[in-house]
């Protein structure tokens, strides 16, 4: 049993996904034509994204982006599951307040996912490889800070067993439970990291019920906010999956939105990379 320090979709890799793992280190990580999109993704560590959809393009495939949390390159994009380019750091950072401010404003950006995807892959700058650097350092955005940790209660109930005997029974009683919660989560997150955009709404349900639900103009949100990710369902298919989900965001703490000197009137599908604040003179 692999250690469950934190819920995170896309980083459930199959045995065919670790074999084929792009070269990387625990401080960098290597990516190329050859790279698959979801295997790089789950090799970036949570500390160091913060954010991973994948959604329906226009013209049908997938688009794939990982926004980074610290370092030059703010994100890297990927089309029909390769590399396509890089994003700047001011670039992403706006990318991510764009659409948290069209969320909290209770527009959903992902009700335009393939709007938004279309101008993603037209702002990012081309890259036939990509060499990542990771330092470590969590952020206030970091997708490690943003998600609970379901391991924090049997971390809580073992020092409580060391310093108080006399509840050792009840104690341990409850870390049985933990362990058995523990393992369902780790398959749920399993089977729901296997789903992608085009999957039907059914096999979807099939696999876990929502446990939030938000009704849109056009489609609706399935959300699961134990594990802080969302799908978005439109004529009966999945259109797109984030993590961490931008509605329990917009919901608890729309201030990770916020970015200085954006110019939040551009903050639409096809504005958004004119809302990037202007570099500092000087």
């Amino acid at each position: 049993m692999r250690t469950f320090t934190a819920v995170t979709l896309f980083l459930l890799a199959s045995t065919a996904a670790r074999a084929d793992a792009p070269d990387s280190r625990s401080d960098s990580l290597r990516i190329t034509a050859q790279s698959d999109a979801r295997t790089v993704i789950r090799s970036i560590p949570e500390e160091a994204a913060t954010e991973r959809f994948e959604v329906l393009a226009l013209g049908g495939g997938t688009v794939s982006y990982v926004g980074l949390a610290d370092g030059p390159i703010g994100g890297v994009v990927f089309m029909a599951g390769k590399l396509h380019g890089t994003l700047t750091r001011p670039q992403a950072e706006t990318f991510y307040s764009c659409r948290g401010y069209a969320t909290a404003r209770h527009h959903y950006w992902a009700q335009e996912a393939g709007r938004w995807a279309d101008s993603l892959v037209k702002a990012a700058q081309p890259a036939p490889d990509v060499e990542l650097q990771f330092s470590g350092k969590s952020t206030l955005k970091s997708i490690k800070a943003v998600l609970e940790n379901p391991a924090i209660n049997q971390v809580k109930a073992l020092v409580e067993m060391g310093t108080n005997p006399f509840k050792v029974v009840k104690v341990l009683s409850k870390v049985r439970s933990d362990h058995r919660q523990r393992e369902f989560d780790e398959d749920m997150l399993e089977e729901l990291g296997d789903l992608v955009p085009g999957d039907s709404e059914q096999r979807l349900a099939d696999v876990l019920r929502p446990q939030d639900l938000t009704f849109l103009e056009h489609g609706i949100v399935m959300a699961y906010p134990k594990y802080s990710v969302e799908f978005l369902v439109s004529d009966n298919k999945i259109q797109a999956l984030q993590q961490p989900s931008f509605l329990q965001i917009a919901r608890a703490k729309p201030a990770l939105f916020y970015a200085p000197n954006t110019t939040w009137s551009s903050c639409t599908p096809e504005k958004w990379v004119e809302a990037v604040p202007a570099a500092p003179q000087g």
